[in-house]
């Protein structure tokens, strides 16, 4: 009687180590600056416009040589508040082994930009890989750093970090905003708060004015600049810049300069005020 118990409870034991076998796996994720480059270390940062290369390894297949492998992989990256930033990028290895291929481990790559104008903070990529023959999937997730200039976003249309500025180049704004007459005055300022139309289309402008000391308007440029684009990733904002010419009659006093900005997809419009003075 136990000579015929043991070999059916070798053989189920056999068999049950076969099904088991490793686990599908989507692993050691690298983010790079360049195509299979080094992984970004702690620290290091990417910033907005910059292409993003992104790999992992895909391991527990537990396939033999002459096998068939097909295998679908899924990768998108998303922003700090977990909006896609990419469109969903899809990748389909399909191949057989050969006897020298049986330590190999299938490689998913992608790449991607990061958007020209976006908020600075940690970003997250999901991924995932399915084994078609198996049906098995596994995923994953890795995240980057951005480094970039942060504009607090808003429910309504609103003007933020109007500053002045004494050059073009300068990253700092003025704390005392004096200028002579015949000086270039720099400015900068963002324009955030605006509601979206289809496919994320946005549509901002803003009016420049200048009012003397006394309140009279000196100089007035209705739609100074107009924004209107569409784009996968929603803009969060627009960012403005541009210079006046003070004129070299100009009498000393405090100037006021009014910016008017609007949101035609929101119906919408914000104004700001600020002063400056000419010494």
């Amino acid at each position: 009687m136990h000579s015929f118990l043991r070999p059916l409870v070798l053989l189920a034991a056999a068999s049950a180590a076969w099904g088991q076998g490793p686990n599908l796996a989507a692993a050691r994720p690298v983010v790079s600056q360049s195509e299979d480059g080094p992984p970004m270390q702690g620290g290091e940062s990417f910033v907005p416009g910059e292409q993003v290369f992104f790999r992992y390894i895909v391991e527990g297949l537990n396939a033999k040589p002459a096998d068939k492998i097909r295998l679908t992989g899924h990768i998108q990256a998303f922003d700090p508040k977990g909006v896609a930033i990419s469109v969903p990028d899809e990748q389909v290895i399909a191949t057989t082994l050969a006897q020298e291929d049986k330590e190999w481990k299938p490689k998913i790559r992608s790449q991607f930009l990061i958007p020209t104008i976006a908020p600075p903070g940690t970003y997250r990529i999901r991924y995932d890989v399915v084994d078609e023959q198996t049906k098995k999937k596994a995923t994953g997730e890795a995240t980057f750093s951005v480094r970039s200039h942060a504009v607090e976003p808003a429910k309504e249309l609103v003007i933020r970090n109007l500053g002045f500025y004494r050059a073009q180049d300068e990253q700092t704004p003025l704390k005392v905003v004096a200028y002579r007459a015949g000086d270039v005055l720099f400015v900068r300022l963002d324009i955030t708060g605006y509601k979206y139309g289809e496919q994320n289309a946005i549509d901002v402008s803003y009016d420049v004015e200048i009012l003397g000391p006394g309140g009279k308007s000196l100089f007035s440029q209705p739609d100074a600049a107009v924004e209107r684009s569409q784009a996968f990733y929603p803009q969060p904002w627009v960012p403005v810049e541009f210079n006046l010419n003070l004129q070299t009659t100009m009498t000393l006093g405090t100037y006021t300069l009014v910016i008017t900005a609007h949101d035609g997809v929101g119906n919408q419009t914000a104004t700001e005020k600020t002063e400056f003075r000419v010494e």
